[in-house]
């Protein structure tokens, strides 16, 4: 007779299931069968002291027997459960086994387990961005957020959600790309409205797994198990429990040196109340550039249209106040030097002076400015990109683009990385201020951009097709109503030969057949045009 053993989840196998487990309770939640809907078991992932992880498995009919001792979080021991075998495209953790809970399995309370609280076992970036296949089953990353777009409503086969795309940084400045969907996606947005630093997020995603898309590996949160940790790397973290993440804040401290450094790029945003195609697409009105030169200071428009060149001389990057973000200029450089060589004497050779604020500051911090041309099938306009458009656009921020050149040649040419805008498509939202409005030739400031392939198309269906009908149909309709009228002049002349001449003398000199006239022969130069 088989006697039960202390063990781990390493020690099981298919003949080796009399072990009692001492595991944490590390996950759990609801899962509908993939054919039965209807029917709804418990899952979970379970870990031994060695941070060996297992799913598990309580059918449906035996979950109120055992939901109240299986808390997300408790340690307990195990005794009396079944082994099977989970397929790949199924499993969440590296285990091929599945622990399924029998009506005598039993379930008690572990009071001294030793083992982690969360089990986190972090994957290093360059082992998922360098592959091509996505591979099963779910793991644990951790990063500094740099980067992220506003939450997106997206539709998908009838069903609404929302996600949100990053891009993380590692220690060692590698980027992998993370998108969190449907309640992961709305944690991210509400930490976001909560924390007024947005300067060193780290973020962990627990059970997160791979997505190959647009070229490059990525990760997302899983259908089930995945788990979201958020945390202010302003902040030590205080928790033991999570030590993990404080190990990492501070291998950032460490990296980064000091709080200014600009090593990594900054372009996070809080959570957009509408969705990105939304706001593109119906919030604000579609216009030609042509059109937008007449539009009213101050108002938001939306226009397509492809970058053909870079105003080279307005340049492309400066050193601004992290304040106000308004340009810096060397403390040294105002004082006159002849008359106030004393003063020049006192000032340290990293003093700037903020232009608008007026005052003497050491936080400093490179910033992109870039004024491009872009032009749709009506005319071209300059439009000025900001420091987050544009690091959006390169994936570089401003200091590392200067770092990587260096700052005499920055100044002297553009960097490849931005000359590769030239040709390119995309989506602006963009408004003028009065000082841009007073310029010989009008400069339009970029309060957002989109490249995405869907919602130019959209913007193009959406206003072409009405322009068009409006173009063809109000001449027709012009038209016909003159027809109209014609007939029923006619009709209510006597049927006379005299009178029927008398009427189409009128007819022909009414203000209405010289319009029809005028009508016939515009129509007759478009035509004329197209050909």
């Amino acid at each position: 007779m088989a006697t039960f053993i202390v063990g781990f989840i390493s020690d099981l196998s298919a003949i080796k299931d009399n072990i009692t487990l001492r595991v944490r309770i590390v996950r759990t939640w609801m899962q509908a069968l993939y054919n039965q809907p209807q029917i709804k078991n418990m899952e979970m992932i379970l870990m031994d002291e060695q941070n060996n992880k297992l799913q598990a498995s309580v059918r449906m009919k035996l979950v109120n027997k055992f939901k109240h001792q299986l808390e997300e979080g408790s340690a307990v021991t195990l005794q009396c459960y079944s082994l099977g075998e989970i397929q790949p495209k199924f499993r969440i953790v590296n285990n091929r086994m599945r622990l399924s809970f029998l009506s005598n399995t039993v379930v008690e309370k572990c009071t001294d387990f030793k083992g982690s609280v969360h089990g986190f076992d972090f994957r290093p970036f360059n082992t998922i961005t360098g592959l091509r296949v996505e591979e099963d089953g779910q793991f644990d990353v951790i990063g500094q957020v740099v980067a992220c777009d506003d939450l997106d409503n997206y539709d998908k086969n009838g069903k609404a959600g929302k996600k949100k795309p990053l891009t993380l940084i590692d220690v060692e400045g590698n980027e992998l790309r993370c998108t969190l969907w449907g309640v992961f996606a709305e944690q991210f947005c509400d930490f976001l409205n909560a924390c007024n630093d947005h300067g060193k997020i780290i973020l962990v995603l627990q059970l997160a797994m791979m997505k190959f898309w647009d070229g490059k590996m990525c990760v997302q949160n899983g259908y089930n198990g995945s788990k979201l940790f958020l945390h202010n790397g302003k902040e030590s973290v205080i928790n033991d429990d999570l030590n993990d993440i404080e190990e990492f804040r501070k291998s950032l401290v460490s990296k980064e040196g000091n709080e200014n450094s600009e090593n990594t790029i900054s372009r996070i945003s809080t959570a957009s109340k509408h969705s990105t195609k939304d706001d593109f697409v119906k919030k604000f009105p579609f216009r030609t550039i042509a059109e937008l030169l007449d539009v009213e200071q101050g108002m938001a428009s939306i226009i397509v249209g492809t970058i053909i060149a870079i105003h080279e001389e307005e340049g492309w990057w400066y050193i601004g106040c992290r304040t106000c973000r308004k340009k810096v200029i060397k403390e040294i450089e105002i004082v006159d030097l002849e008359t106030d060589m004393e003063n020049k004497s006192k000032i340290g050779p990293d003093e700037w002076r903020c232009t608008k604020c007026n005052v003497v500051t050491t936080s400093i911090k490179t910033i992109f400015r870039l004024q491009v041309r872009v032009q749709d099938d009506s005319g071209t306009i300059s439009l000025t990109l900001f420091n987050d458009e544009v690091q959006s656009l390169v994936g570089r921020s401003a200091y590392q683009l200067c770092d990587k050149y260096g700052k005499a040649a920055a100044d002297e040419s553009f960097p490849t990385e931005i000359l590769a805008l030239i040709g390119k498509r995309f989506a602006f939202k963009v408004a003028i201020d009065e000082f841009n409005a007073k310029k010989l030739l009008p400069v339009f400031n970029v309060l957002r951009f989109s490249g995405d392939p869907d919602i130019i198309d959209s913007l193009i269906v959406s206003a072409t097709p009405n322009k068009a009908a409006a173009d063809e149909s109000f001449p027709t309709k012009i038209l016909a109503l003159i027809d109209i009228i014609d007939s029923l002049i006619v009709s209510a002349t006597p049927n006379k030969p005299e009178n029927e001449a008398t009427s189409a003398k009128l007819l022909a000199i009414t203000p209405l057949s010289r319009l029809k006239k005028m009508i016939e022969r515009v129509e007759e130069v478009k035509l004329l045009e197209k050909s």
